[in-house]
Formats: C-alpha cells, sequence, structure tokens
C-alpha cells in the first residue's frame, strides 16, 4: 500500500528523515519502504489555446496560438482533444520533459516553438490519450508547479499484514506516525452547509439479518454535476498511483485512501424503492459495472432496491445504479459488513480490489459517518450541490470491548520490568483508555483496533511500542527433559544435504492448487478451501508433482537441458472411510530430466540404472540396506523388505505435453513417513582388516524373465561367508545372442576378516555358483 509523506502532513508533520522513518515503521511491525517522487520536467508554463486550426500540410496535426502571458507563440500540437479555449501545460522551447530538450522544430514548412503536453509526458498520471486540461481560471504565463500546488514528495509502500486492516488508509498510517512522534495527530471536523430536504424522507433502509452488516450509513446529495476533477484531487491520487476517472468516483477514491472507509455511491434516481442489506437469491442475476453478468449465491451480500440487486456488498457496484455524466442525485453509502462473508464473495468473482481488501480486513465501525461528511464537504468545495439535512445511520450492533489487563502477566510474559504508568503511557499512545486500577485494569479498545481481541494481544501492543530492541535477553533456558522429542526433521535434513550435494536443486511449491492439478492425482481425493484465495487456489495440494512439473518446463523454456530437482513437503487428502476426515503425509518427489551433461573428457549419461543407483546410494546414506525395486504395471515399486514406500516410474507423455515439457522425465516419489520408520541414524564403524581380496569374473547367458536381483540373491545364497560383495558390470542383447536371451557379466570379490584366502577356497564357492545358476536359471557360462 502506498502512502504519499505530503498527504501524512495533514494529519500528523514529522521532522523526521524518510530513512528514519522507515525504520521505525518497521520497528513497530510495518514494514515498508519509501521512494522519492520528483517531476521529470522543467520550465512548464500554463497556456491558453486562442486558436487552434488545421495544419496546411498535414490532415492529423493542427496549428495553434497559445498565449504564455507575456507572449503567444505557435505550437503544432497532434492530440485529438486540442481546441480553443483550453487552459493547457506549455514545455515552452529550451525547457525539459523528461530526456527530451525542447527546441524550435520545423514540422510540414511551419515551425513549432514548444508542445503542449500530456499527463503522462509530465508524469502527472498515466492519461496518454491527450493533451493535460488544466483548470480554466489559471493565468496564462504562471508556473506550472506553482499554478498546480505540485510538491515533490516521499512515497512509502507498506507491506501491510492481514491483521492491521485499520492501517490501510492514510489516518492509520498516521496514527502509527504518531506513536512514534509521541503526539496527537489532528483530525479536522467538517461543517457541512444543509439544505431544507430530509434523506429519511425520500429512502429507507433495510438491513435482513444483523450480522450481515454491522452499520450502514447513507445521505442523499441533490443537484450535483459530474465531470473532471481538480487538479489537487488528481494530483493527490496520481501519487499513490490511482486513475482519475470524474470527480464523484475520485472522490470517494480518495476518502478509501484517507480515512480507510470505502464509500458507493449510487445515482439516487435509478433506485426503486428502499435500500436492502439483504442476501442474494440463489443464481439471482446481477450485472457488474464492468458489464460482467454474475450468478450470485445465497452467501453474498447485496445491496438491493425493491426490484433488483444495485451492487454486490463492499465488492463492486451494479450498472443499473452506477453514476454518469446524467447523473444529478446520488445516494453516498457508508457501510461495515460482515468481513468473512465480503472475502468469499470477492474470491469467488475475482473482485479483489481496494474496497473488498478493506472490508475483508475490518472497517472502523465509528468511522462511517466522518468519513461521508468529509465526502460531502469536499464535493461541495469543487461543485454546486446540495446535501441533506440528515442521514440515515443503521446500527446492528454497537460493540464496545473491554479487555482486563494484568501488569505481572505481562511482565512475566515479555521478560520485562515495565510498572503501570509505562505500560498506561503505552496505552495512551495506542489510543486505548485504562481504568484507574494500578496492577491491574480495564482496557477500552478503540473501534478501529479489530484486532485486539485477548489480553495477550496487548502485550503485543506493549512490546512493539515499548520497543522489542529494549526488551533484555535472557541468557538462562530451562525446560523439563521429558519435553524432548525425536527430530522428526532430520530425516529430512540428511535428504536434503545428500540431494543437495549430488547435483539436485530444491524446490518449494506453493501448497495450494486448482482442481485441474489434484485431478492429476486420482489416487487421492483432495481437500476443498472453505474460503480458497482464488480459483487457482482452490484445494490443498494432493500431490507434488504438478509444482515440479511447472519448475521443469519453466527452466526447459530458459535452455536448461539437464535437471534434477527434488522436494520435501507435505500433502494432503480425504479419507476413503470418510470424507469430512482428512490425513495429511510428507513426501519428497524427486525429478530427473536429460540423458546426460556434455562434457570434454568424460559426459555424465543418464538413465534409469544410474537414477536406481542414486536411489540405492541414498538409501546407504539413511542406512537402509534392505532396499529393493519390483516392477508394477508401467513403474517400479521401491520397497523395504516387503513395504512399498514408493516408486520411480517415467512421467506420461500426456501430462508432459499438459505442461509444456518436450523431453522425457523420470519421477520417484517416497513415503518419508513410512521412510522414518527405517532410518537408524546410528553410526557403526567397521574394523578396517588388511587381508586381501580375490575377484572372479564370471559372464553368464541367461533368458529375460529372469532379474538382476534375482541372480544377485541367488550367488549370496551360495557364496558362502567369504563372498563380500557382487556387480554387474556388463549387460549385452544383440545380434548375436538368442533374442530371448541376455548376457551379463558379474563380479564377485571374496574376503576374510582372519585370514588370506587361498584360490582353492574360493573355487569351492565359485563352482557351487555356477552350478546353481545353470540348474536354476538354466543359465550358460561363456
Amino acid at each position: 500500500m502506498k502512502i504519499s509523506r505530503n498527504w501524512l502532513n495533514d494529519y500528523i508533520i514529522s521532522s523526521k528523515t524518510d530513512t528514519e522513518l522507515v525504520d521505525f515503521f518497521t520497528q513497530l511491525g510495518l514494514e515498508c519502504t519509501v521512494s522519492q517522487f520528483k517531476y521529470n520536467f522543467s520550465n512548464v508554463t500554463v497556456g491558453k489555446v486562442i486558436k487552434c486550426s488545421k495544419h496546411p500540410n498535414a490532415d492529423k496535426l493542427k496549428l495553434c496560438e497559445v498565449d504564455l502571458g507575456n507572449k503567444i507563440e505557435e505550437i503544432i500540437c497532434g492530440a485529438p482533444n486540442v481546441k480553443d479555449g483550453l487552459t493547457v501545460p506549455v514545455a515552452k522551447v529550451g525547457s525539459k520533459v523528461g530526456e527530451l530538450k525542447i527546441k524550435k522544430v520545423k514540422i510540414r514548412d511551419i515551425y513549432s516553438n514548444g508542445m503542449i503536453c500530456s499527463g503522462k509526458e509530465l508524469g502527472i498520471n498515466d492519461d496518454n490519450n491527450g493533451i493535460m486540461v488544466l483548470d480554466s481560471n489559471l493565468n496564462a504565463g504562471d508556473d506550472f508547479i506553482d499554478a498546480l500546488n505540485l510538491k515533490e514528495d516521499s512515497i512509502f509502500d507498506f507491506d501491510i499484514t492481514p491483521n492491521r486492516g485499520d492501517c490501510f488508509s492514510h489516518l492509520g498510517i498516521a496514527r502509527e506516525l504518531a506513536i512514534i512522534e509521541k503526539k496527537k495527530i489532528n483530525i479536522k471536523k467538517y461543517k457541512l452547509k444543509l439544505s431544507n430536504f430530509k434523506t429519511s424522507d425520500l429512502i429507507d433502509v433495510k438491513i435482513h439479518k444483523k450480522d450481515l452488516c454491522s452499520r450502514y450509513s447513507c445521505r442523499i446529495i441533490k443537484n450535483i454535476s459530474v465531470n473532471e476533477s481538480t487538479d489537487w484531487l488528481k494530483n493527490k491520487l496520481s501519487l499513490i498511483n490511482q486513475k482519475s476517472i470524474n470527480n464523484i468516483v475520485d472522490l470517494s477514491n480518495f476518502i478509501m485512501f484517507d480515512t480507510g472507509q470505502p464509500l458507493h455511491v449510487f445515482d439516487l434516481d435509478k433506485l426503486k424503492g428502499k435500500i436492502n442489506i439483504r442476501l442474494a437469491k440463489k443464481n439471482e442475476e446481477f450485472i457488474t459495472l464492468d458489464n460482467i453478468k454474475l450468478k450470485l449465491s445465497e452467501e453474498d451480500i447485496v445491496i438491493a432496491d425493491d426490484e433488483k440487486p444495485v451492487a454486490l456488498a463492499g465488492v463492486i457496484g451494479g450498472i443499473n445504479s452506477n453514476v454518469d455524466s446524467s447523473t444529478k442525485n446520488i445516494l453516498i453509502e457508508s457501510a461495515v459488513f460482515d468481513e468473512i462473508r465480503i472475502r468469499k464473495t470477492s474470491k469467488k468473482y475475482d473482485y479483489s480490489k481496494e474496497a473488498s481488501k478493506r472490508f475483508e480486513r475490518g472497517i472502523d465501525l465509528n468511522n462511517t459517518v466522518d468519513s461521508m461528511n468529509k465526502f460531502s464537504s469536499l464535493l461541495v468545495d469543487t461543485s454546486k450541490a446540495d446535501i441533506a439535512s440528515d442521514y440515515i445511520d443503521v446500527y446492528s450492533t454497537k460493540n464496545t470491548r473491554l479487555i482486563a489487563f494484568d501488569v505481572m502477566k505481562c511482565n512475566d510474559f515479555l521478560g520485562t520490568s515495565l510498572n503501570s504508568k509505562k505500560i498506561k503511557d503505552i496505552f495512551s499512545l495506542l489510543n486505548i483508555n485504562c481504568s484507574k486500577e494500578i496492577n491491574s485494569f480495564n482496557c477500552t479498545i478503540p473501534s478501529y483496533r479489530n484486532d485486539i481481541e485477548f489480553e495477550v494481544d496487548l502485550f503485543e501492543e506493549v512490546a512493539r511500542v515499548y520497543g522489542y530492541n529494549n526488551i533484555p535477553s535472557n541468557n538462562n533456558f530451562y525446560v523439563p527433559s521429558n519435553s524432548f522429542i525425536n527430530d522428526q526433521e532430520l530425516l529430512d535434513d540428511k535428504i536434503r544435504n545428500f540431494l543437495s550435494s549430488n547435483g539436485f536443486n530444491e524446490h518449494y511449491s506453493n501448497s495450494l492448487y486448482s482442481k485441474k492439478d489434484c485431478d492429476l492425482n486420482s489416487d487421492l481425493k483432495p481437500v476443498k478451501l472453505i474460503n480458497p484465495l482464488s480459483i487457482e487456489m482452490e484445494y490443498v495440494r494432493n500431490s507434488l508433482f504438478p509444482g515440479l512439473m511447472r519448475a521443469v518446463s519453466f527452466n526447459q523454456r530458459r535452455g536448461k537441458k539437464f535437471i534434477k530437482l527434488f522436494e520435501i513437503g507435505n500433502i494432503s487428502f480425504l479419507c476413503r472411510e470418510s470424507s469430512s476426515k482428512t490425513s495429511q503425509i510428507k513426501k519428497v518427489m524427486l525429478v530427473w530430466v536429460g540423458d546426460k551433461i556434455n562434457h570434454w573428457n568424460n559426459p555424465l549419461y543418464q538413465d534409469l540404472f544410474s537414477i536406481k543407483g542414486e536411489l540405492k546410494s541414498l538409501f546407504n546414506m539413511l542406512n537402509i540396506l534392505n532396499v529393493n525395486f519390483k516392477l508394477n504395471d508401467k513403474k517400479l515399486d521401491v520397497l523395504i523388505g516387503k513395504k512399498v514406500i514408493g516408486y520411480l516410474k517415467s512421467v506420461d507423455k500426456n501430462n508432459l505435453k499438459s505442461f509444456g515439457i518436450s523431453s522425457d522425465i523420470f519421477v520417484c516419489s517416497i513415503d518419508l513417513h513410512h521412510l522414518f520408520k527405517y532410518f537408524n541414524n546410528k553410526i557403526v564403524y567397521n574394523k578396517i582388516y588388511s587381508f586381501p581380496s580375490i575377484e572372479r569374473d564370471i559372464s553368464i547367458l541367461i533368458n529375460k524373465k529372469y532379474t538382476n536381483e534375482e541372480i544377485v540373491n541367488s550367488i549370496f545364497q551360495n557364496g558362502g561367508e567369504y563372498l563380500n560383495d557382487v556387480e554387474l558390470f556388463d549387460l549385452y542383447e544383440g545380434n548375436e545372442i538368442p533374442k530371448d536371451s541376455k548376457s551379463l557379466a558379474y563380479s564377485l570379490k571374496f574376503k576374510s576378516n582372519s585370514k588370506t584366502l587361498t584360490d582353492k577356497e574360493v573355487d569351492i564357492f565359485f563352482d557351487k555358483i555356477l552350478n546353481v545358476l545353470k540348474s536354476s536359471f538354466k543359465a550358460k557360462q561363456r
């Protein structure tokens, strides 16, 4: 949220530098940055277009005679809105606009002595559709900056946490600045010049359910004129990146950014009957301001007249009640709606705008009338209008919050030794009124602080105002021994360190998915959020797969051909036995992309076998040795003993296509909950023996139906106590051997820890292995 320092000066003036204020605001829990706003032009003056005629040698250009106060200059302009009588900003010859230096130039045989500027060219606004039109009361020749009272400014950009809805305005930030400056803010009271008609005679308001709207205030203003906003108003909004629309819309936006209270303005003559604050009917149709037809649900709050909905409360107005150029009479709405319903509605229809952001976070119940009065006063100051002598103000609830506060508990909680006077001084800065008791007293919470509900919230307020840096550190830490538990993160850390050391990059995905993402894992039914942020984040993820695939796609589009990623995270799903019960398990998923890394000396090749080797190395590092792989349909199950803990497979072509991925991908998913049961963090040290080993090679021709695992197990079973290791070092399938066969070559290592083995001792076991392979597997020695 952007805050103008000049705007803040309307409430409180600070002598501190911008950098100092950034530091102070951040210490108060309001993280922010600051940037300087400077106008990028010089020597621009106010001019009046005396005569505007078509350029004799160009169809789209106009020749303008412009009064600059002390002389009249001819200026060529191509803007479609230039005409006689306009008051405009003029960059004279010799001035600068941005990087452009204005010179006397010849355009189609006629000299142009300057440039009539648009708001975008001057950095005043984003309007580049035509020249900037100024107030006709300005004098020709006046300095443009002085005439419009333009000032350089500092713009603070705040990252406000959701609980601090009171800070979503200049008034809210001014309250925080008052804490820094230890003084009160200046709030101007507006005295209205009222007419002799009443709002209550012309309109009636009914809140159909109390929980929909805590307060609804409204007032009628007659005989208005909808036109362009005054320069001061456009400048204020431009500084915080808000586009000017017309005086009515701009004023309502100004009040929202100024006081934090969103206003909505209806064309009174388009309303039929009374104002109803009610829930929408099922599939009730509503056409928004941007001409989109919505079918509403029974959870949506609407503002309706006796015939139809005229606004989606707190979210967006309807096209059937909007203010346009023909509007003469208006109804100003200033209300406080139910935060939860507003949030659901704004997310459901993807209308998360400035007004709904504030309603979702909570609006000050006592600010509706003051904000409405400020709007009315400013409107009358800038144009003729008649304000009703009264206003309608309907409360459904009035809430004064009292919280009991104990000084000793606060000090114990924070580790401080503050006395009652110091704490009451802090509460005074926060506008929290306290009763007269000493060590235990009642606190009256301001209506704008919706985030303060419990005593512990007051402890937090004391801490942030007193200063976290001022709270002394405690060098002693006491904890009962029975509170220590097994470190569940230890397994994650070991996996993370191993994979990071072996060429993998760790990826973090958003834990919220769309329905399309969740449908990729049909085995686990996803958990839908009651109050989703958007359609794209409607479910809690039931797989790590989509997030990793998007990461692969992102990297491939940027030229990466060899990718190794992993992610460790929780997935959630609905239990099969009950649709109301959910389960959560932690998974690790690994992804391999590409077949080799090119290198001038020794390219690194990657295939299914190298991937299995990497997984074996991972399990060996975790001291989990009895890991096997078993073919199951189109994937390899990963087993520890007989327990399936995950799978390894190649990704389906259709899934690859949906993510825009062109190359083959292998993925491995492992259930960390089951893996933790087998994880052994104990380090075993084995004595190193100096006796030499004997190696023998064996090459066999065997039917393809037999797996390497079966053969290795058989070799170990018959190799005796001295067989130390078996390694497959060659696999061949080709024209020289039968189609149903394959050639395998193994290296066998025999070793004793108590003596040096002889060839005769090894031959006994080697022959036994050969005989078993021939009899059990019909193998032929090569």
